[in-house]
């Protein structure tokens, strides 16, 4: 397919006398052109001269794997990056290198492929059998590093790799480096949003626009938000730079995990909407919403929720605490701006979560509907995964026996709400496995990139049950121990002390914690 068609603002650049670089997506075309990071990155290496960067991303049955905007194989470029949000898409790695025929073992190939994304900052280690190097940072802070040293050394290898090793943020696999840090910008200057538009983009038509940096909440199951530590926000100025490139008209999708108290997102806003433009957002805190964010709703047609839990008892573990009377309240006000759909998010086995929960969280549900809104409600289900660099990185994963009886719980008891979604058993119990292991899933990754049953695939996992359930000690050692994010693991454990405690954790306070270390 022609994807081009579809897109405004794409940029397409002669290749004589340039360095080639395929940037991939390892998902489809509609996944990926709706991430930020990625059509970012994308915009930054087009703005080299010497430089032609072209996307490319997993095909769609019966399509062959090319460059969208030259139709190029991936062994024309001169490197390739891939860039990794979710570590469930390890696997789709495996797949693009295999259509493009590139070698999986690095030191069997000449070609380059360097990997980078939250999902590698997290825990590259199941994917280094098969990567070059890693990036692990914000690329605002490591591209004019970086840059040189691609144009430089490329047609050189080994040299380009031990180049790339004296960075603290790059971890070069079979070089043995001990420990890498994360890089990130201590005080964001440029705003962060996408120019390229696509009809065929899960956000169809949406400009993209980062409004802040990290989140302060605290929740313990999330990772972005131990990993983008300490928060961080845009000034005025630069917030009011981006709203003048803004075509009039348009659809603007912002982004940020902490901003709807926030007087320079309020004035984004309104100038947004003073240009016409329909503002959508990734989630809503509506803890932190005030009349005047709720007049930044008007032209908006859905938003989305996140309780995870209607159990005060799971609010205290996570450490988020979204009453019953706050969600009513925010659903009233939305009904009154007119909005159409609201999306809720919730989450199967959290830790300490038993059959009680769940009926809370049902019964929730129930009331919710039973109140008759004249809103279109849907509600997703997915199965926590314990993530590394956060307090549930000792948690238990539950087996696949008790995910399904989970499954078959919520099914039976809500069988007759519309919009029901429970996301795969089997999907979480892949993704909690990639997300905690090592080296030692080489075997798995590869049998599943080629289509093989996942009862088979397990077998060649030595230690499944010590990657599901870790020893519950501080002096546990995991594999992405190496990987420094800048949140101290002795704090983490505090946190995942108060959790079993069933105690809160306040919010941030940048200006006066040091606790964790990110500040």
């Amino acid at each position: 397919m022609d994807y081009l068609k579809f897109e405004k603002n794409y940029i397409k650049k002669r290749w004589k006398n340039k360095f080639s670089i395929a940037l991939i997506f390892p998902n489809y075309y509609q996944v990926g052109m709706s991430n930020l990071g990625f059509l970012y990155i994308y915009e930054r290496l087009n703005k080299y001269e010497e430089i032609v960067c072209e996307r490319v991303f997993l095909p769609e049955k019966e399509t062959t794997l090319r460059s969208i905007e030259s139709n190029r194989p991936l062994k024309d470029f001169d490197l390739i990056i891939f860039s990794i949000p979710f570590e469930i898409d390890y696997i789709n790695v495996l797949k693009i290198l295999r259509l493009g025929e590139i070698d999986l073992e690095p030191l069997k190939r000449k070609e380059i492929v360097l990997a980078g994304g939250v999902a590698t900052w997290l825990n590259p280690e199941p994917l280094s059998p098969f990567v070059d190097a890693f990036l692990l940072g914000e690329w605002e802070e490591i591209e004019e590093k970086i840059i040189p040293v691609i144009l430089d050394y490329f047609q050189d290898k080994e040299e380009f790799l031990e180049k790339l090793d004296t960075f603290p943020f790059v971890y070069v696999p079979f070089m043995g480096k001990k420990e890498m840090k994360v890089a990130k910008s201590k005080k964001p200057k440029k705003v962060i949003y996408s120019k390229i538009i696509s009809k065929k983009a899960e956000f169809s038509d949406t400009y993209l626009i980062e409004v802040s940096k990290g989140c302060g909440k605290a929740c313990r199951f999330c990772a972005a938000g131990f990993l983008y530590r300490p928060p961080r926000s845009y000034s005025e100025n630069h917030l009011n730079e981006v709203v003048e490139k803004i075509s009039d008209n348009s659809k603007v999708g912002l982004i940020g995990l902490e901003f709807a108290d926030k007087k320079e997102i309020l004035m984004l806003g309104n100038k947004l909407l003073e240009k016409g433009c329909t503002l959508t957002f990734s989630s809503l805190r509506i803890d932190a919403l005030s009349n005047e964010f709720l007049e930044l709703l008007k032209e908006t047609k859905s938003v989305a929720i996140a309780p995870e839990t209607a159990s005060f008892k799971l609010k205290k573990v996570i450490n988020k605490n979204l009453t019953e009377e706050e969600i009513f309240w925010a659903l009233s006000r939305f009904q009154e701006k007119g909005l159409k759909k609201v999306k809720f998010y919730f989450m199967l086995g959290l830790p300490l979560e038993n059959l009680e929960d769940l009926k809370e969280t049902v019964e929730f549900i129930k009331k919710l509907l039973e109140k008759k809104y004249k809103l279109n409600f849907s509600f997703t289900f997915s199965f926590f995964v314990p993530k590394p660099h956060t307090p549930f990185q000792w948690a238990n994963f539950l087996d696949l026996r008790e995910l399904r009886e989970r499954e078959r719980f919520i099914k039976r008891e809500l069988y007759y709400v519309k919009n029901l979604k429970i996301e795969s058993p089997k999907s979480a119990f892949i993704q909690a496995l990639i997300a905690r292991g090592g080296r030692d899933l080489k075997e798995f990754l590869i049998l599943l990139s080629q289509g093989e049953a996942l009862k088979r695939a397990l077998k060649s996992i030595p230690n499944v049950s010590k990657i599901l359930s870790p020893k519950n000690s501080l002096e546990t050692v995991f594999p992405w121990d190496k990987i420094d994010i800048g949140v101290k693991k002795d704090y983490l454990w505090r946190e995942w002390q108060r959790a079993l405690n069933l105690e809160f954790t306040p919010f941030c306070n940048t200006k006066k914690c040091k606790l964790c270390g990110a500040c």
